[in-house]
This record gives C-alpha cells, sequence and structure tokens, in this order.
C-alpha cells in the first residue's frame, strides 16, 4: 500500500472512530434525558392537603407530583424499606404527647396510612430501620431522647420497647443547654448503632441484636467527643465503614473520622465557610455520591451554599467547589441513584432544583428545572 493509500485508510479509520464516540456520546444524551427518578418528598405542612409527596424528576421533563399523602402533620424526614412498598415517617410535633410516627403502604399512584405510634418524644426528626427492618429508630430532637420501634412485616407498627434519654450540655448556651438526638444511623459492615446529639457534642456508639427483643444494649460501646460547640447532626460512612463524615452544624464544618471496632478518632476537620464570609451559618445535610469519590455538604443561614469535596484514597477530603443552592435554607439535598442529577430543597423559598452533576469531575452546574412545593425538607429516592 503507498502512501496516499494509507493515508485515506487512517483518515477512514478515524473518521470510523469519531463517528463511533459520537454516537456512543448521543446515546448516552439520549438515555441520560430520558431517565425518570421517583422519590419521596418530606414537607412541613400548614394545610391539609400538604404532606408525604410521591414525586417524579426527568431531565426532558423536569418535576411532577405523582400523589400526595395528607395525613401526616410535618413529615420533615421519610423512608422506605428495602422492598419500596412501605413507608416510615415521622410527624415532627411537640406537646403532652410528643411527635409521632407514622407507616403507609406505597403502591404507584397511592399512599395509604396503616398506623400512627408514638414517637416517645418531643420533635421527632430522625428515621432509621435496622438491618433487618424488624425496628425502627426514632431520633427526637427536642426530647433529647431516641426510641426503638418494632415493626411487622405488614408495617404496622407497635409502641416503642426502648428509649434512651441521653443526659448532659456543652458550651453553645442558644443551642446546647441540653440533648438534642439529631440522627441514628447504623454502621454498614457490623450494625452497631451511632447516634449523633447536637446538644452534647457526642456520638454516641450502641451494640445492636435485631434477634432479641429489646435489641438495643442501652449502655454505650464508646463515646465520641467532637470539638465543643461543634454540634454534630447529620453522618455518613464510606462503602467499607472505615471512614465516618460528620456534619459539625453550629461551627459549619464537615469532620472527618476513622472508624474501627465500634470505635473512632477523629482525623480532619474542614470549614465549609467562604474566606471573608460573615453571617449565621447552619450545615445541615451530608451526602456521598454513589461511586464515593466525592462529598456534598449543604449549609444554610446566610449563605445558602452547597459545597463539594474530592475524596481522597485515605478518605480525607479536598474542596473542590461551593455554589449557591439558589434558593434559602438547603436543609436537605440527594443524589439520584445514577450519580447524574442533585436535588436541592430550599425549605425557606419553597423551592426544588435541580442540578447536573459531572461524574468525573464531581462538579455541579444549575438546570431551570424547578418545582415550587412548600417547604421541602426531604429527598428520599426510590431506585
Amino acid at each position: 500500500m503507498n502512501r496516499s493509500n494509507l493515508s485515506v485508510a487512517t483518515l477512514l479509520l478515524l473518521s470510523l472512530a469519531c463517528s463511533s464516540s459520537e454516537t456512543k456520546e448521543e446515546e448516552n444524551k439520549s438515555q441520560d434525558m430520558s431517565a425518570t427518578y421517583v422519590f419521596l418528598l418530606g414537607t412541613y405542612t400548614d394545610l391539609p392537603e400538604q404532606g408525604i409527596h410521591l414525586a417524579s424528576f426527568s431531565p426532558e421533563n423536569g418535576f411532577d407530583i405523582l400523589t400526595t399523602a395528607p395525613e401526616p402533620e410535618n413529615p420533615s424526614f421519610v423512608i422506605a424499606n428495602k422492598d419500596q412498598n412501605l413507608i416510615f415517617s415521622v410527624e415532627e410535633t411537640s406537646g403532652a404527647e410528643g411527635g409521632n410516627v407514622s407507616s403507609f403502604q406505597l403502591s404507584a399512584n397511592d399512599i395509604s396510612i396503616i398506623n400512627t405510634v408514638s414517637a416517645a418524644g418531643n420533635s421527632p426528626c430522625y428515621l432509621s430501620l435496622d438491618p433487618s427492618e424488624k425496628f425502627l429508630l426514632v431520633g427526637n430532637y427536642s426530647q433529647g431522647n431516641f426510641s426503638v420501634i418494632p415493626v411487622e412485616s405488614n408495617g404496622h407498627l407497635n409502641p416503642a420497647v426502648q428509649v434512651v434519654q441521653h443526659e448532659g450540655s456543652s458550651v453553645n448556651p442558644g443551642r446546647q443547654r441540653q440533648p438534642h438526638v439529631h440522627s441514628t444511623v447504623f454502621h454498614p459492615k457490623d450494625g452497631k448503632l451511632l447516634v449523633a446529639d447536637l446538644g452534647t457534642d457526642e456520638v454516641v456508639v450502641y451494640n445492636f441484636d435485631s434477634q432479641k427483643e429489646k435489641p438495643l444494649e442501652e449502655t454505650p460501646y464508646f463515646r465520641l467527643k467532637v470539638a465543643p460547640g461543634a454540634g454534630p447532626r447529620h453522618m455518613v460512612f464510606n462503602e467499607r465503614g472505615d471512614r465516618l463524615y460528620l456534619v459539625h452544624e453550629i461551627t459549619a464544618e464537615i469532620g472527618v473520622y476513622h472508624y474501627e471496632d465500634g470505635t473512632i478518632k477523629h482525623l480532619e476537620t474542614h470549614s465549609l465557610l467562604q474566606e471573608g464570609f460573615e453571617g449565621t451559618v447552619g450545615a445541615a445535610e451530608v451526602r456521598l455520591s454513589p461511586d464515593g469519590n466525592h462529598l456534598y455538604v449543604s449549609n444554610r443561614g446566610d449563605a445558602n451554599e452547597i459545597i463539594g469535596f474530592e475524596v481522597g484514597k485515605n478518605g480525607g477530603l479536598h474542596r473542590i467547589q461551593t455554589l449557591s443552592s439558589e434558593g434559602k435554607a438547603p436543609r436537605n439535598f440527594n443524589i439520584t441513584p445514577d450519580g447524574a442529577y442533585v436535588l436541592v430543597g430550599n425549605q425557606n423559598s419553597n423551592t426544588l432544583l435541580a442540578f447536573k452533576r459531572d461524574a468525573k469531575s464531581g462538579l455541579l452546574s444549575i438546570t431551570d428545572h424547578q418545582l415550587d412545593i412548600h417547604k421541602p425538607v426531604y429527598i428520599n429516592f426510590l431506585p
């Protein structure tokens, strides 16, 4: 073959390769645009027609409300079981009877209530199912306690079989005069229960055995004292379970901790604030991307930002982005199961917004999709 023929052949191969690459990009873009993500949306309520929403988002058509369950008052934290046919929600209320927890049957077009029991404390703000799904753990913020509620196979809730009251305080007189349980999270490998207490600046580790009628060993296995005044709020483990990422709400920070055999050790802390920032703060939610390569945290107050970090090989964090939540009080946000989008709920501006996420860089960019809805405060995807 002469040089001329070789050149033509090479150009042909390059052309085919480029065409194939463009076709794949077009296919990926088409698949991305046709994706539909279904999720539960928890809210604070003022009117009877507000409550738990079953909603969807697609890059092509935006947001849609599929159905609403108006029964619960202030369903600010909503989760589902593994089979996605049961929903559990707090009713974040206070009073002589305390708050409530409710269960619901979920179908394609309907959310119907099963029953309601007492949360055994005021202002329930967090729920988690133990790995066996036999028990629901409820964190009661104002009461400073958490309860263990049995769950029957049909979703029916029984009264709490255990209630653990935290004691103590910390250095911030406006926020930490008493305990404030803010999250209850199970370790992904060993099944221990971790309870973050904003009021006492602690993360308390408990043994948990779902085979027992009273599954919680009420004497703590380990206590982590975080920096005074930090205010631990929400937390998430990496897939291996050896790194814990903990939001410090009051100081607007994200802390990185080493976890091993039920014990926790502080490794590093990163401020969420931009240099020179002045104003009120309130760090809120933390999420890891599905591939574990990036971590995101929201900050409320006068900041109203989403902060992105790259996760290093040793689990450490490197800040990559700070961007506006495009609203007020981003109390909660979540990443679509494929990692392609981030939905952000701005509680005080009554908006739910979609951000595009670049899987390689982890960077977020705002889209033109917005849902105007009353006080969105929790987003839970149904894969």
